[in-house]
């Protein structure tokens, strides 16, 4: 008797990798391929108060003092983040003789492990919040203001949540993701 399922099994078909991919894979099995080192990413935010801001960074968000070493610029780490905080003067000069603001819409993200917990800390200190806590898909978020009105994100994971871990690289690049067009656009 016949496998009744034989109709719809697929065939196998050899595939053979990319080889740049078979390569990078070899040197990585064999030990040869060290991990790439990832320069640790820089926010720089522009302040009206640079001692107002230190202190909040430093005291209210755990932030250390690197540097300060001039009344208007001062580089402060919370682990691997660097946090460059400028009085606006010449040197940031825009085009049209136009010095940056403090106080706009970018912002930096910080994790938490117990939102309700930070935020309950951070409002018997005095800060100011922009939101309340908003339950998003993968995360909790609220953003509370530095000194200068500059937007701090604090957030928790939720369940779902996803963060790279260290070391680990895009496998795909836009161009090889196996959902993109390829083609004319009408061969779908």
């Amino acid at each position: 008797m016949t496998d009744p399922l034989e109709r719809l099994r697929l065939p196998i078909v050899p595939i053979e990798p990319r080889p740049e991919f078979a390569s990078a894979l070899r040197r990585r099995i064999q030990g040869a391929e060290a991990l790439a080192v990832r320069e640790p990413p820089t926010v720089r935010y522009f302040v009206d108060d640079l001692d107002a801001a230190v202190a909040f960074y430093r005291d209210l968000l755990g932030f250390e003092e690197e540097l300060w070493p001039s009344p208007a610029f001062a580089m402060l780490y919370r682990g691997d983040l660097r946090l460059l905080l400028s009085v606006p003067l010449e040197p940031h000069v825009l085009p049209g003789d136009t010095l940056p603001r403090p106080g706009g819409s970018n912002r930096m993200a910080l994790r938490v492990d117990d939102l309700a917990a930070a935020v309950g800390a951070l409002r018997r200190q005095g800060a100011r919040f922009r939101t309340e806590i908003v339950a998003g898909v993968a995360v909790n978020t609220i953003l509370v203001e530095d000194p200068a009105g500059n937007l701090v994100e604090l957030f928790e994971p939720r369940p779902g949540y996803h963060e790279r871990g260290a070391g680990d690289r895009p496998t795909r690049t836009r161009d090889d993701a196996p959902n993109r067009p390829r083609g004319d656009p009408n061969d779908h």
